[in-house]
This record gives C-alpha cells, structure tokens and sequence, in this order.
C-alpha cells in the first residue's frame, strides 16, 4: 500500500481508488494519534507505572475489541517478570476475580466502544472492596473510565477501528515508560528468551 502511495502519488488524490482511501486513512489516523498525545495526562501514565511497579498481581479486564491489546500488554509486561494475567469476561468470571482480588493486586480495564456493559460494574466493585483500579480506554466518558482510580484515554472518535489503534498506542508509550523505569527488569530479558526458545527448538535434535 505504501509503494502504491510513492508509485502513483496523483491517484492518492483521487478519493475513489485505493491509493486515495489508503491515503485519507492514514490521515485520519495521524490525526487522531496527534490529538491523543496532546490529551494524554501523563501523570496519570506515571502514576501508573507506578502502581504497576507495586501490584502482586496485575489483572486486565478486556472488551473484546480490546483483547488483542490486552495480549499485547501481557507479552510486553512478562519480558520484566510483572505477574500479570487477562480476566475472562463472563459475568461469574469477573465476579470471581473481583472477590479472589486484594489490595495488592491491580485491576486494569480495556474498554474501546462499550461493548461490555458489566465491565464498569466489575470496576465499582472493585472500587468499592478498596482495590487499587486504572482504565485504558477509548473515551474518557467510557463507564469504565468513570469507575476507576487512574484514567488513560485517547480522545474519542466515531470509528472503532481508530479506537483500537489509540488504545494500541498508548499501551506502546506506557509499556516504554515502564522499560525505562524498571530497566533492570527488563535487563537480558529478549536475549535470556531467545536463547531458550533456541534451545527448546532443538531439544529434539
């Protein structure tokens, strides 16, 4: 898609072609990634680095728009040995995690569109039982949002798409926050896991 933007720059002009939608996407991505890193509150980042520098255990609570962010953050997260797992969503599921939850853990959601109604009641339990909460969302009006202690929101737009990719972002610069405060962490840790995938592939041999 790229090439066909260099190759044929005077079709990316024209909004009926591929080149021309491919070009007003990534536009309307630019844009909006640039109004979320003016919005985000970075002390709120910072304070939850933080806290996740201190959780037991820390524990996401995901939208299914969301899942594959959540993945993302738990692959990031495990590289620095943080105890960190993805909730199932189901109603009983949340409630057990919930009451199985103590202070030491941390509760994060991932909410995109809303998609997930009990989501934010999981969160006001939790607020409620006096565990520490944080949300990850795709608008701060977001129920979640409303319901936890730290908020990091992109600003809202009507595309679930661009949503996604806000939420992806911001999980980028939070998961580089926390390599640069924990770095000792995160030390030899992509060297440490290709050296023992090597050594797991060849077992057999």
């Amino acid at each position: 898609m790229l090439r066909d933007l260099l190759v044929h720059p005077e079709e990316a002009k024209v909004a009926e072609s591929v080149p021309g939608v491919v070009s007003n996407a990534m536009a309307e991505l630019s844009l909006a990634l640039e109004q979320t890193r003016i919005s985000l509150d970075t002390d709120s980042l910072a304070l939850l680095v933080e806290k996740m520098g201190e959780a037991r255990r820390i524990i996401v609570l995901a939208e299914n728009p969301a899942q594959a962010a959540a993945y993302n953050l738990v692959h990031f997260l495990e590289q620095g040995g943080f105890p960190i797992y993805v909730a199932r969503p189901g109603v009983a599921d949340l409630a057990r995690t919930v009451h199985t939850a103590t202070s030491q853990d941390l509760l994060i959601a991932l909410e995109v569109s809303g998609q997930a109604p009990f989501l934010a009641g999981a969160m006001h339990e939790a607020r409620q039982k006096g565990l520490p909460t944080a949300a990850i969302v795709g608008a701060a009006s977001l129920a979640s949002a409303r319901a936890a202690e730290v908020v990091l929101a992109s600003r809202a737009h009507p595309s679930l798409g661009v949503g996604i990719v806000s939420i992806e972002v911001i999980i980028y610069a939070l998961c580089q926050a926390l390599r640069w405060r924990f770095a000792e962490r995160f030390a030899g840790a992509e060297q440490a896991i290709a050296q023992l995938s090597d050594r797991i592939q060849h077992t057999s041999d």
